[in-house]
């Protein structure tokens, strides 16, 4: 099994992130047709005018039972599987090509499931947490090159905009 850690870096919003996130939904979504999965473009990349990992992040929800058929089917497209990656519920996977994505395979409305979505419509109802989100993927990102440690530093700000985003809810 690949290693989790991998270098990163933060960019500027990307207008073609839309596109390239939308075009990932269609493209598995017709994949997974047999498992009824429904797919969302989440993360950074899915919040218009949020700085980001130019990493396009789907979630695909499905039955329990169908979780690891679909893990299988989507290895088959080119994406490594790295299991939980320590997200209990999760089966992440990864593809660094010509357009770098992870695939987040969960059970559909799950909790986990919930807050993806959650956290993204919120920010995208909330640009001065966008922002400030923003800002703090920039400094976690000048103290960390790669993915764990720059993860472990956003810790913080994501739960509070997680609290407020529930608190909202």
């Amino acid at each position: 099994m690949v290693d989790l850690d991998e270098p990163i870096h933060v960019v500027a919003y990307g207008p073609a992130w839309a596109q390239m996130g939308h075009e990932l939904v269609r493209d598995l979504s017709r994949q997974l047709v047999w498992a009824s999965a429904d797919v969302e473009h989440i993360g950074s990349t899915s919040v218009p005018g949020l700085d980001a990992k130019p990493v396009i992040d789907v979630q695909v929800g499905c039955a329990s039972a169908h979780i690891p058929a679909v893990v299988e089917a989507i290895q088959r497209l080119g994406f490594e599987h790295l299991g939980p990656a320590g997200v209990p519920g999760r089966e992440y996977l990864r593809r660094r090509s010509v357009h770098p994505a992870n695939v987040h395979v969960m059970e559909c409305n799950g909790q986990l499931w919930k807050d993806n979505l959650l956290l993204r419509d919120f920010l995208m109802a909330r640009p001065d947490l966008a922002r400030r989100y923003a800002r703090t993927k920039h400094a976690a990102a000048g103290q960390a090159s790669t993915l764990l440690a720059y993860s472990a530093l956003k810790e913080h700000t994501i739960a509070e905009i997680m609290a407020a985003a529930r608190q909202a809810g």
